[in-house]
């Protein structure tokens, strides 16, 4: 059971939205790299496919990520995650934990909340829903019409990088669409009951507490901000054209 306040807390909802949105906006000059030889890359924990492209150096793939996305957002946020390192190699694990229900917290740690967990009269305070606030911001103004230009420019380095990470032969857009179709039916609450056992924060309705681990940190992020996120997967799939299934009645109390 992972608690609710944990210092290790991920902000990781950005699916496609914000795992593969940043590569997404890179532009046509990480491309040009392909015909370096890879090195410190996920190419070296997997022999590229003979149909993959060859993953760039990390520290080069890094700088081009940086200067192409640089003028993306001027959310400080966003400028946070462009100065973690192996960007290409982050963007790639993140989407498939995403995309197979798992928790990327190794890759995003940086992101956590810099204010702990709280609760209010048996319930997750409004206050550590305004944690993400800004995290949900960045990802609500992305433009998904220049995302899905520039992932389908970028395909081949990204499907490449996904393909390192031990899928060999898998379309990566099938793992985009699963993350994305994973954030926009994920449920939303107006208010989340919760009850401390020991050091931990768990959910007092015992199907919340079953969910997994996309689902729980949505209901963490807070109504606004999951509906936020939501939107923007949405926006972004019908930009791709990728189809999502029609999502159940998402807000209850």
């Amino acid at each position: 059971m992972v608690p609710l306040h944990s210092r290790s807390a991920w902000i990781w909802s950005v699916v496609v939205a914000g795992a593969s949105a940043l590569a997404l906006f890179a532009t046509r000059s990480l491309v040009k790299t392909s015909g370096a030889a890879p090195t410190q890359s996920l190419a070296a924990v997997q022999p590229v496919a003979a149909a993959d492209v060859p993953v760039p150096p990390f520290a080069e793939s890094d700088a081009r990520l940086r200067d192409a996305l640089s003028g993306v957002s001027p959310r400080e946020l966003f400028h946070r995650w462009l100065k973690a390192d192996h960007l290409l190699d982050r963007l790639a694990v993140v989407t498939v934990n995403l995309a197979e229900d798992e928790s990327p917290r190794a890759q995003l740690s940086f992101l956590r909340p810099d204010r702990p967990f709280k609760a209010a009269h048996g319930a997750i305070s409004p206050s550590s829903y305004g944690r993400y606030d800004p995290f949900a911001n960045v990802i609500s103004s992305l433009d998904e019409r220049r995302v899905a230009a520039t992932y389908r420019t970028l395909h081949p380095l990204l499907e490449s990088a996904y393909h390192a990470l031990g899928y060999p032969g898998r379309p990566l857009d099938g793992a985009v669409t699963r993350a994305l179709q994973r954030i926009a039916s994920a449920p939303v609450r107006e208010d989340v009951a919760v009850h401390r056992v020991g050091s931990l924060w768990l959910y007092t309705d015992a199907r919340l507490e079953s969910l997994g681990p996309v689902e729980k940190q949505l209901l963490r992020m807070g109504p606004r901000n999951t509906r936020l996120l939501q939107q923007t997967a949405r926006e972004i799939a019908g930009a791709l054209g990728f189809s999502l299934k029609a999502s159940p009645v998402a807000d209850s109390r």
